[in-house]
């Protein structure tokens, strides 16, 4: 049975660090796979058979490294001839026909909205920016609080259109993840390398 999951969340929200999870639960990053016609569109593969959209060689990646967004399906259609399980992330907010296409490619679909408070999200940024070398670099926190409300309202859409989405915060949404992937939580260990 092939499986979708995606996750969608605001900036500093947790999305590329549970990718990192899920990359290091999937047996570590084995390949980094780019679309032979599309040039920013590529999937990143793991020792398991996982395929994560996206690339992820820095702090950030997944399916916002992809563009033009319309690419997005044109390469899960490409990976999912060959993989059963697609794990995407993305701060690029996808409208119901687009999920709808997402989840027409697979037997089940998941879409998580990663509903991390906004005070968390802002608070993680700050940390991203000083570990960037950043911090002295104006930043307001408005987009984080506009992107939030925009992916709660996202939820609600698709649940109305049929489709299956839920809002979790980062434990509950990474224990989702794993079990939907039927992937171990992976150790500290795992992580580091």
């Amino acid at each position: 049975m092939s499986t979708l999951v995606y996750v969608h969340g605001t900036n500093g929200s947790g999305k590329s660090t549970l990718a990192r999870m899920v990359i290091a639960a999937a047996g570590g990053q084995t390949a980094y796979d780019r679309h032979p016609k599309l040039a920013r569109a590529a999937s990143t593969h793991t020792a398991r058979g996982l395929v994560l959209l996206g690339r992820y060689r820095a702090a950030c990646g997944g399916v916002d490294l992809i563009a033009p967004y319309q690419d997005v399906l044109p390469e899960i259609k490409r990976q999912r001839k060959k993989h059963e399980d697609i794990f995407a992330e993305g701060l690029i907010t996808p409208g119901v026909q687009s999920c709808t296409q997402f989840a027409m490619q697979f037997d089940h679909a998941y879409f998580i909205h990663l509903d991390t408070p906004e005070e968390q999200c802002h608070a993680n940024m700050l940390k991203r920016r000083a570990r960037m070398g950043k911090a002295d670099q104006p930043y307001d926190p408005k987009n984080i609080y506009g992107k939030a409300r925009s992916a709660r309202s996202w939820v609600a859409n698709l649940q109305r259109n049929g489709l299956n989405a839920v809002g979790l915060q980062f434990p509950e949404a990474r224990a989702t993840v794993f079990n939907l992937l039927g992937l171990p939580e992976p150790t500290i260990d795992d992580i580091l390398e």
